[in-house]
């Protein structure tokens, strides 16, 4: 919980401070849902499914939150595999202004 708080902080303050101003109707929260979504049928390793994962995030095209995602996505592995879905899901909340949900993510991160 110590670590968990600093980190929600900064990850907040990342998103703020954000310059993406490429608006579409996608964004990069529902996009890396749909990395996840792929990745989850794939026949990989742990070790393989997060070098897909990350790899795939990092070649996301320029959108809406697309840098977000990016930052927020690497410093999730600041905290415990149980608390990255929720931290990640209240970042794209804070991003988007609205409720964000991806049930695959939450699978693999349980």
């Amino acid at each position: 919980m110590f670590i968990k708080f600093p980190l929600l902080v900064t990850v907040v303050f990342l998103i703020s401070c954000s310059t993406n101003t490429n608006i579409k109707t996608k964004n990069g929260f529902d996009t890396a849902c749909a990395i996840f979504q792929k990745a989850s049928l794939m026949k990989l390793s742990p070790q393989e499914l997060g070098n897909y994962i990350a790899d795939a995030l990092d070649k996301m095209p320029p959108q809406r939150a697309s840098e977000d995602v990016k930052q927020v996505y690497h410093a999730l592995f600041n905290v415990s595999p149980k608390e990255r879905y929720t931290l990640f899901k209240e970042s794209a909340e804070i991003t988007l202004k609205r409720s964000w949900d991806c049930h695959i993510m939450k699978k693999m991160y349980k």
